[in-house]
């Protein structure tokens, strides 16, 4: 007997959920993918408590996209996510929240899978189950991974705490320089031009157009306060890109610098024996720019085995095809 051509179409659905921006696949068992959604971001320590309600909301764009491209009812076998900040800290919180709001989206919790986005971008490498995964977007982490577990990692702290060379962390470092250079404490440095310019405010002379405050300082801070949201650093990196543009500054060759060689520092000391390769991703690290030349060079230099994982998400599809299958056992 045939298959029942009402039935629903069996399909799974992998997401990369990182600090800034998601991206989410639905595909079908054979891991073609059918439809695609991208939303805003879902860090709980850096977008704020009500972050997971857009993972809910941009599953359901995918679902209803896959819907209109397939031209039926859809079963879900599995789900896998993967989510900044669904680390060991706050695995079990995110996993309940996670679960709560899909449910009404008519998926089962026990057909959800929630992990991290290291593990999910350390599998996108395609190095296999041993290496270094050196992460760098809107946070910024570096675990070693032993038959996909990790063992060892270093940072992931946070922005407060942490997360150096992330783009919240390069854009911190940029207003602060900026700040310094406007107060008469730190180095003249170009990125306050630039910072003003995305501001749209002369904070050398105040005159075009003519500062709001009377001090170019206040200024800065009354923008950034409009700007920066309270309890969402993520803002911050939007500034990120900023040093990179003029990598001849000092203070700006300075930001770039400590970045580098935190990255090398960081894949010496899980590695000494340069053994395993090395999978960079994050938007930092895996888009063209000096940060990511310069990490390169490095690794080049050792002669490590590397590769860039620009998104998660073939690793994400790669665990959610792998709970299908089991689950069907």
């Amino acid at each position: 007997m045939g298959a029942d051509a009402n039935a629903p179409f069996p399909v799974v659905i992998a997401g990369d959920i990182g600090g800034t921006s998601s991206r989410l696949a639905l595909a079908g068992r054979d891991g073609e993918v059918l439809a695609e959604a991208k939303g805003p971001g879902a860090n709980l320590r850096s977008s704020g408590p009500e972050a997971l309600d857009h993972v809910a909301e941009t599953l359901r764009e995918v679902l209803e996209a896959g819907r209109r491209e397939l031209g039926v009812e859809l079963d879900i076998t599995a789900v896998a996510l993967g989510i900044s900040g669904a680390g060991p800290a706050r695995a079990e919180e995110v996993r309940s929240a996670v679960t709560e709001r899909l449910e009404p989206l008519g998926i089962a919790p026990d057909r959800v899978l929630i992990t991290d986005d290291l593990h999910t971008a350390f599998l996108s490498g395609g190095v296999g189950d041993d290496g270094l995964l050196v992460l760098a977007g809107t946070g910024a982490v570096a675990v070693r991974f032993d038959g996909r577990e990790a063992v060892e990692r270093r940072d992931g702290m946070g922005w407060l705490l942490g997360d150096i060379g992330s783009a919240v962390w390069l854009g911190r470092r940029t207003l602060q320089a900026v700040a310094a250079d406007l107060d008469h404490r730190g180095r003249h440095t170009e990125l306050t031009e630039l910072v003003g310019d995305m501001l749209d405010l002369d904070l050398r002379d105040g005159l075009l157009p003519p500062s709001p405050t009377g001090d170019p300082r206040q200024d800065l801070i009354r923008a950034l306060d409009d700007l920066l949201p309270a309890g969402s650093p993520a803002a911050l990196g939007r500034f990120a890109p900023l040093p990179g543009t003029i990598p001849e500054d000092p203070a700006a060759r300075e930001i770039l610098d400590t970045a580098v060689r935190h990255v090398m520092d960081t894949v010496r000391a899980l590695d000494p024996d340069c053994g395993l390769p090395v999978v960079l991703a994050g938007s930092v690290l895996a888009t063209p720019g000096p940060l990511h030349d310069e990490v390169v060079t490095g690794l080049e230099a050792s002669g490590r085995d590397f590769r860039t994982a620009p998104t998660g998400l073939p690793g994400a599809l790669r665990l959610a095809r792998e709970k299908a299958a089991v689950d069907l056992r």
